[in-house]
């Protein structure tokens, strides 16, 4: 079948509602002007990340997202500067990854793209201005100073290292010049594709400090001599299921396995006096996405102990001061920020809210002097903004809302907790938004997250695709949280394992039904949607179920068996499914989509990213192919050049366009009934 790029497939028929150039299309059209309203273009700074206050009150730092053209150019993101009587100042003109303030809250060190292919730089930033910099080979994900602010620690990505699925999923590749036919070579080694530590002294050059065969995932300064990280002795990007939480000496480089988990591990931080480690232990399916239990390591009597959280799947920490670590996390429909006193062994909540929630993928604040933090909040209707907490108040800083974006949002509803039972009288919880002026049914799309081990949270309506151009369409949007997800402790997230598309799929249904039974939605008009996890959902779902007027996997997987063979994390579907690739039958053909969705016919539209290693662009040709089958319209997007989840721009955009347009097409036009 002939492939029209940027316009989608051909359906089932020949042609179909996909065809020509769609970025003349009307939903096109409508959905650049609304993000652009939203996003605000030519600079304004429209979300932030990494936030961090300077040893004076009045002056807070951040790294402030824009869109320096439009919507056709990816945003980027620059350092800036607040003080609280005024607007954000930009400081530099450069992509930058990282900041971090020295414990004297008085330099600040942050991390950029160099000016040279492959290179990142790090910079120290003091009184506004550069004072020292260095390059180093690769990508930096992370930095933390040293205790006494004497040097800086950086997680170093090799030039050749494949990305986590919420960066992408891609590998990093630096561009060459030679002809257009040579072949791209892969044999799976190389010392571009380690993950190292390098230290900077702040005066010379940075050193690397590991080397292979040790891979350093995350990592942050246990006193002045030792660093603890999370490490694997393989440089692959599925490697990381089986990290170890490791200590290494700074002087040599020698590292010692601590704990061996028998799950997964993240944001490892050593205290200051290098006594003890925290970090966060949970059942995980993304690196990056650790939500769970807050677990001390004790470095004298080699003791873990487990912290209880009141309830609260942790997703981010840092050490106060020698005693206290600031956490934030999620609790049901909450997030929830606090600190926990290791020395009394008691947490004090500082603040909680379904109202807002922050952070970036998950919940994140940062520690500002004896009790405060700080972080970036949003809800569903709120734009993003800088954000104080106070004696238990949030203080608005300041806005990241565009001057139309309110105006824009207006009729785009609101996010409401939505909670239900499953079969077997389980609670299940979700989210839902519903047009402004709805009375009575309204067609329903139901948006499942991915992960699984990942929660839907009361996130900026500019972060949800095509979810506010369908409210003000008159849409429902339905955001389950099924099994699987965060914030409902252990054994929630756990019950997925061993039965993806199993009970998680009966809660999404069962979710449906008690919207229907509400009378809420109409039951002859809904669709789902989903990526990645979500992906392979949307394409499950309608073998499970003849309810669906339309579905639209994103970045799906098709084939459990194909999927091994062909991801850079093959050890996610083994721990998922409990079950062998190297078998025939078992979950790895009974949980695959394309094995069964040849035998319902639903309209269905896949997209995928052509660079994604994550869920490669062959599953989604898979999911395609098995609703061609079936006699279902069927349309395939693949974009060339996106990674995992089609998060870029302006995929983003056309990826929204493209959903209003099927959505319009199969479910609330004239074509509604069922085929």
């Amino acid at each position: 079948m002939d492939r029209v790029r940027n316009s989608g497939s051909m359906n089932a028929q020949g042609t179909g509602p996909m065809s020509g150039d769609f970025r003349s299309a009307a939903e096109f059209v409508e959905s650049e002007s609304f993000y652009s309203a939203l996003f605000g273009l030519h600079g304004h700074v429209f979300s932030g990340r990494s936030a961090c206050r300077h040893v004076s009150a009045d002056t807070l730092f951040f790294i402030g997202q824009s869109f320096e053209e439009d919507l056709k150019v990816a945003p980027v993101s620059r350092l800036y500067q607040l003080a609280r009587s005024g607007a954000p100042e930009r400081l530099n003109d450069a992509e930058t990854r990282q900041i971090r303030l020295a414990p004297d809250g008085r330099v600040l060190a942050l991390a950029r793209v160099g000016d040279e292919a492959g290179l990142d730089r790090i910079e120290l930033w003091s009184g506004g201005a550069t004072v020292a910099m260095s390059d180093v080979p690769g990508r930096i994900e992370q930095i933390d100073w040293s205790p006494d602010g004497r040097r800086l620690l950086l997680v170093v990505a090799g030039t050749g290292a494949d990305l986590a699925g919420i960066h992408g999923g891609y590998a990093q590749k630096q561009k060459m010049e030679a002809p257009t036919w040579l072949p791209e070579v892969t044999c799976g080694a190389g010392e571009d594709l380690w993950r190292r530590i390098w230290l900077w002294d702040l005066k010379t050059a940075p050193v690397a400090l590991t080397s292979a065969p040790v891979n350093v995932w995350e990592a942050s300064w246990c006193g002045a001599d030792r660093i603890v990280a999370v490490t694997s002795d393989d440089h692959g990007e599925g490697s990381w299921y089986a990290a170890l939480l490791s200590l290494i000496d700074v002087k040599s480089g020698s590292t010692t396995p601590l704990f061996t988990p028998s799950d997964q591990i993240g944001v490892p931080r050593g205290s200051p006096d290098g006594s003890r480690v925290a970090f966060i232990q949970a059942f995980c399916s993304d690196r990056g996405l650790v939500a769970g239990q807050l677990s001390m390591f004790d470095l004298g009597s080699r003791e873990l102990t487990t912290v209880l959280t009141n309830a609260i799947d942790v997703t981010s920490i840092e050490w106060r001061d020698g005693v206290n670590l600031h956490l934030a996390g999620i609790r049901a429909h909450e997030t929830v920020v606090a600190d926990y006193d290791t020395s009394a062994l008691s947490l004090t909540e500082h603040w909680s809210s379904t109202e807002l929630s922050c952070g970036e993928w998950a919940p994140s604040s940062m520690p500002v002097g004896a009790s405060d933090a700080i972080l970036i909040a949003e809800a569903y209707d709120r734009a993003p903004f800088l954000a104080e907490i106070v004696e238990g108040e949030l203080l608005e800083i300041s806005s990241f809302s565009a001057p139309d974006a309110q105006s824009r949002m207006s009729g785009c509803g609101k996010a409401e907790p939505f909670s239900w039972r499953a079969p077997d009288d389980l609670e299940i919880q979700g989210w839902i938004v519903r047009p402004s002026e709805a009375d009575g049914t309204t067609p329903l799309l139901v948006d499942i997250h991915g992960g699984p081990i990942s929660s839907h949270r009361n996130r900026w309506m500019a972060r949800t695709r095509a979810a506010p151009l369908l409210v003000s369409r008159g849409w429902t949007i339905f955001f389950p949280n099924p099994r699987g997800s965060t914030g409902r402790g252990d054994a929630f997230s756990r019950a997925v394992q061993g039965d993806m598309g199993g009970a998680d799929a009966d809660d999404i249904l069962s979710g449906i039904d008690a919207l229907v039974e509400k009378g809420l939605v109409d039951s002859d008009r809904v669709a789902l949607t989903g990526t990645s996890y979500g992906g392979f959902m949307s394409a499950w779902l309608p073998t499970r179920s003849d309810r669906f007027a339309a579905a639209i996997p994103i970045s799906p997987v098709g084939d459990w068996y194909s999927q091994h063979r062909t991801t850079q994390i093959p050890e996610f579907d083994v721990l998922m499914l409990e079950s062998s690739p190297w078998e025939e039958g078992g979950a790895y053909f009974k949980r695959s989509p394309a094995f069964y969705r040849q035998l319902n016919k639903v309209p269905t539209l896949v997209m995928a990213g052509g660079i994604d290693k994550s869920t490669p662009p062959g599953q989604a040709q898979e999911c395609h192919f098995a609703a061609l089958r079936s006699g279902s319209p069927s349309v395939l997007a693949i974009y060339p050049n996106a990674g995992h989840s089609l998060r870029s721009y302006p995929e983003y955009i056309d990826t929204a366009a493209r959903i209003v347009r099927w959505l319009d097409t199969y479910v609330s036009g004239p074509s509604t009934a069922k085929i």
